[in-house]
């Protein structure tokens, strides 16, 4: 491929030797990578080859990192995490919906259990630390038109560990945050890595139950608020938070005073009055 360079990262411990020490699903394929454009752009055409499950994609940087609405990720050397998983459940799509949910909480735990930090979700894939957006996840995937059973779903996963050099972007500044200035441990992107694989592997292992649904909820600092509704080429529409649903759609309330549940889109925070 030309968009990677496929040097292992040496020096602060994110190689595949020392992710496999602190990992215990063993069978993964791991790759690591000095510079990739976007691990989810790249394991999308490695799973269109016939890649298995299993296969993870990991970069010390992305120069072309993608989040959700198509919107760009920034994702400089040396200050977060960057890896994608390639699952194929052999499930229908809306089945495979809370993929998103899953890999959410499993980031909140291992980052609660790895650095003490609190963390609260932001439906439908925002992991947050106080009021700053620390970790974004892209759930992308590809689905079979005769069956309608996704034939793979490619889980990316970014976390700001440390504050990058010179700052965030200007337009990044108010929403931004890393979970620390430096770093306090030179093996905690491999440690946090395996710990947010395992968790993710482990939730997986029991689709179609979703026993992480309860963390997921706990963690929500929606509920109770007032949010806009985002959706592509159409007004924002105001609404009340009022639950997060078993399937994991958001459950709001329209100003009209009929209520709603958003299985896709996404929600911004209104200030309060």
């Amino acid at each position: 491929m030309t968009d990677v360079t496929a040097d292992a990262i040496t020096g602060d411990g994110l190689s595949e030797q020392e992710l496999r020490r602190h990992l215990r699903h063993g069978s993964l394929d791991l790759r690591v990578y000095r510079s990739i454009s976007s691990t989810n752009t790249v394991l999308k055409q490695l799973a269109e080859d016939g890649a298995g499950e299993g296969l993870v994609l990991l970069a010390e940087k992305q120069t072309a990192g993608r989040g959700r609405m198509g919107r760009s990720f920034y994702s400089p050397s040396r200050s977060g995490l960057y890896m994608s998983i390639l699952l194929r459940p052999g499930q229908s799509a809306a089945r495979a919906l809370p993929l998103t949910a899953c890999a959410a909480v499993a980031v909140a735990e291992a980052v609660e259990e790895l650095t003490g930090i609190p963390t609260g979700i932001k439906w439908v894939n925002d992991v947050y630390a106080g009021e700053r957006k620390i970790c974004g996840i892209l759930t992308e995937g590809s689905m079979d038109a005769g069956s309608g059973a996704l034939r793979y779903a490619v889980v990316g996963i970014g976390v700001n560990l440390f504050s990058p050099d010179g700052g965030f972007p200007e337009e990044l500044k108010s929403i931004a945050g890393a979970l620390y200035t430096e770093a306090p441990a030179q093996d905690l992107r491999s440690r946090l890595a395996a710990s947010v694989l395992d968790r993710l592997l482990d939730y997986y292992a029991l689709f179609p139950e979703t026993p992480f649904y309860r963390g997921y909820r706990e963690r929500s600092f929606l509920l109770g608020r007032q949010v806009s509704i985002l959706s592509p080429g159409q007004a924002p529409v105001p609404a009340e938070v009022l639950d997060v649903a078993p399937d994991f759609s958001l459950v709001v309330r329209l100003g009209d005073g009929s209520v709603r549940c958003l299985n896709s889109g996404e929600v911004s925070i209104r200030p309060r009055p």
